[in-house]
């Protein structure tokens, strides 16, 4: 028992003896993080290598760990590259951390991969989403306005859930039958939609770059728009990091068309009748289309604004949590985001939730796998205006149009709209009772994307690496419309000429809003599979990469749609769906079914010598479904190449002034599938009750068969070869940075529609075919100017500006037109404002007698000179009728007809647009400003402005100042001669020019040591606005941001947030 008792403290002895030793070779090691500005950092990870021993800096930057001398510090923070020191003898370390924003500075992501900056041969744009983050936009698509030039985006900033329009260098398309403007979206080596690229949240994104000529080759046939390319945020090792930004905002309406009251209404009700008299009034007292003095006395003080009445201001919410983190075998990423918005008018919203998750893992030696899980799920309601025509703008076109001589309501009834008729149409749609009514109609939709990633680094092949990336996406959307009926009400009328609604009640009529309700669930699923072989080698002054790469995609979508009429007033909608009747049993009900499918295979050569000499060569082979078999391959190369003229010996000398030099330059043989699916087949409808019916009349008629359209199997791709050549440089210590570029994009065998008319025995339309051709030119360029003054104040500028045009080289004219003005080959598709040339307006006889006489005038739009009257606009007569044989037209004959419009400039749109964006940092406190200015066009009152209004139908203020003999001096012509204002003229041309801030961010920083109490690494709230100023508006009567004046208009919205690191 001694010698055992005796062995067991021997052995104690001995492991207290180890572990004394071992703490006597350990030591306290402290030391600074900074960052590359010399910055102190806080909450860097210090982790000792091989342990789960760590601790964090203080927001000195100061730290403290107990490690022996053979253990490697390594250090992290989220932005920053790790860096790993070995202890040693040292008992203090100074670490700087390079920011890992300028590893991506200098790395730019394309297609399939990433290059050098420096190397970048083509036109290649990025934007820094830690730049957005604190802007609030309603989709990703807003958030691109302004950023990068050449890159125009139209819409947004209006309904929830109604993203913006993109497009790259204004490409253009002849095919109605396909074609679009779309740029190619691609999230993490994955083509995905545009609305996949919406639902995505800005703090979820590492970079975002923009293909705008060959360098989105490599996408073949699906990039030949150019290509918007994302890259997610994966996780980063060290501690976890846990950040979250959230906003509150309201939107508002900028500002309300100016419309007639409604004494001014009734008047120019009334100057119209008098115009159809030649403004005697003798007569009038007894018809009763005219307003009296008493009526007129009445509504000077009773007026009633339907839109500002309906409007209200809308609420938006926006948060999103992030985290990430990891050790160096696995790293993790997970986000989740929830955004709503509703709408200036009731019952419109949108809700989104969407999460994102990530994680990467060393397996082994050089082999990685990357899993990535994301879903969405959005629900968009709206009120059903089925009387409305289903069209969301016709909510607003209503409530604008509608007369301020009427009341929506009495006694709580809504009216029947007076003038309107007696039936239920869009002019007799009220909105308030529609909205009463709690019709609907939704889109709930929710979609589940995997995506998995195998790589392996060959270990005996330096720089050989091979990958296979794998998506699913599974989206499902249910639709649903639920309608039913209301009444209005006839009210009594007072007033000498009865216009005056009254309080009694004289009869009531239904209106139908539908009357149905209608399910629409679909179910969409696809994938992609992509592999690729990469082999990147330097071996002295000569770099050379090499991709090739496989890749396939399917799709299937199936979606079933049903409706049940006569719903139950007062009834549940499943109810209705259940217990109504269907008035048409056969056509109730109906599914569609399709599919798609693509696959390709591509490569990429990179080579550079000496940093200097720098070239690119890529290829893609794509097949697609859109044509027969035989024509079903397209070969699409591009090739660009650059030099770094700074790179050379003799530029030495001027390197202090010019820091960074090079020209580029690129080439792409592209193609497009413009057209619909399986043109190249037959296709044929069933149509019941249409052929032969045997036996009595209550026998059933047999189905017969319809060709719907005739089959091209000749037809295949558009042909577009792109050109771009451009220049980027540095100045003055990198303080001034300069990019420029001149494009030219040749489009030939495009598909197009000819109008030649078909044979009456085959009854259907032309396929398109392989036949136009046009170009696609411009120039662009950006400067970027960032400086500082002194430590705390730092400021930058960058200018964006862009000249784009078109020429039609080919295309299909009407035989009139062939070697006319109208003749549109050799021009650009914009070829100005089409119309006839304003004179002047009649103001008396003497003027109307000097215009007939001076140009010879026998007949002006419908009226000979007997029946020209004072308040007429009048016209030049540039040319007669046109000769059939010959084509060409007389000379001025007297006659102002259709033959005397003419394009009255050289481009109707603006063409020039210059972006100003400028920020300053003073300290804690930052602002940065997008603007943009655009001009070379012109702008008119619209079509639906110039129209005449009437009882039920009010139109803008402007026609307020209309002729009449009280108002000789107008500026508007009278309203009853409609055909001689109602009309496109140069009378209407407002300036086109514009100049307005988009957006702004004001955003303070509080101070790291009051955050760091509270526990938070940084802390900063901030305030956005969009459309927040417009400082040029030729238009007296509405915004010119919103195009019409009787469409939804843009909103102006202020935003407060909160961005939270731990």
């Amino acid at each position: 028992m001694y010698v055992a008792l005796t062995r067991r403290l021997f052995v104690f002895l001995l492991v207290m003896t180890s572990c004394l030793a071992s703490w006597a070779q350990s030591k306290t090691i402290t030391g600074t993080v900074r960052g590359d500005n010399n910055e102190p950092l806080a909450g860097v990870s210090v982790t000792i290598k091989g342990t789960n021993k760590t601790t964090t800096t203080n927001e000195k930057g100061e730290f403290s760990l107990v490690a022996a001398p053979e253990s490697v510090l390594r250090f992290t923070s989220i932005g920053y590259t790790y860096q790993e020191v070995m202890v040693g003898n040292r008992s203090a370390v100074g670490i700087t951390l390079t920011s890992d924003n300028k590893q991506l500075e200098d790395v730019v992501v394309v297609g399939y991969g990433a290059v050098k900056k420096p190397h970048l041969t083509g036109n290649v744009a990025t934007i820094d989403p830690k730049k957005l983050e604190d802007m609030t936009f309603g989709s990703l698509s807003e958030a691109l306005r302004g950023q990068v030039v050449g890159v125009s985006v139209a819409g947004g900033f209006q309904r929830p859930g109604q993203p913006a329009t993109v497009s790259i260098h204004s490409p253009v398309f002849f095919s109605k039958d396909g074609g679009s403007k779309d740029p190619l979206y691609v999230i993490d080596d994955i083509i995905r939609t545009k609305n996949d690229f919406d639902l995505l949240d800005v703090t979820e994104i590492e970079s975002i770059t923009v293909l705008k000529d060959a360098a989105a080759g490599i996408y073949g046939i699906l990039g030949s728009n150019g290509a918007i390319v994302v890259k997610t945020k994966r996780g980063r090792a060290g501690a976890p990091s846990i950040s979250y930004n959230g906003s509150v905002g309201i939107g508002q309406v900028p500002s309300l068309p100016k419309m007639m009251n409604a004494y001014q209404q009734a008047v120019y009700l009334n100057d119209y009748l008098s115009g159809s008299k030649n403004y005697d009034t003798t007569g009038f007292a007894s018809n009763t289309s005219w307003y009296t003095p008493d009526e007129l006395e009445y509504y000077r003080t009773h007026n009633y604004d339907w839109l500002s009445n309906a409007l209200q201001t809308s609420m938006e919410t926006r948060h999103a949590i992030n985290v990430s983190g990891g050790s160096d075998r696995a790293t993790y990423f997970a986000g989740i985001t929830y955004s709503s918005q509703n709408s200036n008018f009731d019952g419109l919203g949108y809700k989104r939730y969407s999460f994102r998750s990530s994680s990467d893992i060393k397996l082994t030696t050089g082999l990685k796998l990357g899993l990535g899980l994301s879903g969405n799920l959005s629900d968009l309601k709206n009120t059903f205006n089925k009387q409305g025509n289903e069209s969301l703008d016709n909510d607003w076109k209503t409530l604008i149009g509608e007369s301020p001589m009427n009341t929506p309501f009495i006694n709580g009834l809504p009216i029947l709209i007076p003038g309107a008729g007696t039936s239920s149409n869009i002019n007799t749609y009220h909105y308030y009772a529609v909205h009463q009514l709690n019709n609907y109609t939704s889109s709930y939709n929710n979609s589940l994307n995997f995506q998995g990633q195998l790589s392996y680094e060959v270990p005996f092949i330096k720089g050989l690496k091979a990958s296979v990336n794998y998506n699913k996406n599974i989206s499902n959307s249910w639709g649903k419309q639920y309608g039913t009926k209301y009444q209005v009400y006839d009210f009594n009328k007072l007033g000498t000429h009865s216009h005056i609604l009254g309080d009694s009640v004289i009869k009531a009529y239904t209106w139908s809003n539908g009357d149905r309700v209608r399910l629409n669930p679909t179910i969409t699923n696809n994938y992609q599979l992509t592999t690729t072989v990469n082999y990147d080698h330097t071996f002295g002054k000569h770099q050379i990469g090499l991709l090739f790469g496989y890749e396939q995609a399917e799709s299937s979508s199936d979606g079933v749609a049903g409706s049940i009429d006569g719903v139950v007033v007062g009834g549940l909608d499943n109810q209705n769906f259940a217990t109504g009747t269907s008035t048409n049993p056969d056509g109730s009900s109906n599914e569609t079914i399709s599919e798609a499918g693509r696959m390709a295979y591509f490569g990429r050569l990179d080579y550079s010598f000496a940093n200097k000499y720098i070239l690119q060569a890529q290829f893609r082979a794509d097949a697609s479904q859109n044509f027969a078999p035989e024509n079903r391959w397209g070969y699409f190369p591009s090739f660009s190449a650059g030099w770094v003229i700074s790179e050379e010996k003799f530029f030495d000398r001027l390197s202090h002034t010019v820091n960074f030099l090079k020209l580029r330059g690129s080439v792409g043989f592209m193609g497009i599938d413009n057209t619909k699916s399986y043109q190249w087949l037959r296709s044929y409808a069933i149509q019941t009750g249409k052929a032969a019916v045997y036996g009595g009349n209550n026998d059933r008629a047999l189905a017969a068969v319809m060709n719907v359209d005739l089959a091209n199997r000749a037809v295949h791709w558009d042909s577009q070869n792109k050109y771009n050549i451009g220049l980027d440089a540095k100045f003055l210590r990198n303080r001034l940075s300069l990019s420029a570029d001149y494009y030219i994009n040749k489009s030939f065998n495009m598909l197009s529609n000819l109008t030649s008319a078909p044979s009456i025995l085959i009854g259907t339309p032309l396929p398109s075919e392989n036949f136009g051709a046009a170009n696609v030119f411009g120039y662009e360029a950006t400067a970027t100017w960032r400086d500082n003054i002194g430590k705390d104040f730092t400021y930058y500028l960058t200018t964006n500006f862009w000249w784009n045009d078109n020429k039609v080289i080919v295309t299909d004219v009407a035989k009139g037109d062939v070697g006319t003005f109208k003749d549109p080959t050799g021009k650009s598709q914009d070829m100005g404002f089409y119309g006839y040339k304003y004179l002047g307006m009649f103001r008396n006889q003497a003027d109307i007698d000097a215009y007939v006489g001076k140009y010879g005038i026998t007949n002006m739009l419908g009226y000979t000179p007997t029946k020209l009257q004072p308040g007429m606009l009048y016209f030049a007569d540039i040319r007669g009728k046109q000769d059939p044989a010959t084509g060409k037209y007389a000379g001025p004959d007297g006659i102002i007809d259709a033959n005397d419009q003419d394009f009255l400039n050289k481009h109707a749109s603006n063409h020039y647009s210059l972006g100003l964006n400028y920020g300053v940092t003073f300290k804690s406190l930052s602002l940065n400003v997008i603007s943009g200015l655009s001009w070379g066009g012109v702008d008119a009152v619209e079509s639906a402005a110039r129209k005449f209004g009437n009882v039920y139908s009010n139109r803008p203020a402007f026609w307020a100042d209309h002729y009449s003999p009280d108002n000789l001096n107008a500026a508007y012509p009278n309203p009853f001669f409609t055909s001689t204002y109602d009309v496109a003229s140069d009378f209407w041309w407002r300036s086109s020019f514009s100049f307005r801030i988009t957006a702004f961010n004001l955003a303070y920083t509080l101070p790291r040591d009051f955050v760091k109490k509270a526990g938070f690494n940084n802390v900063k709230v901030y305030v956005t606005g969009t459309n927040p100023v417009n400082f040029f508006n030729p238009y007296d009567y509405k915004d010119n941001a919103n195009g019409s004046y009787d469409v939804f208009p843009q909103l102006r919205t202020f935003t407060f947030g909160l961005n939270v690191n731990l």
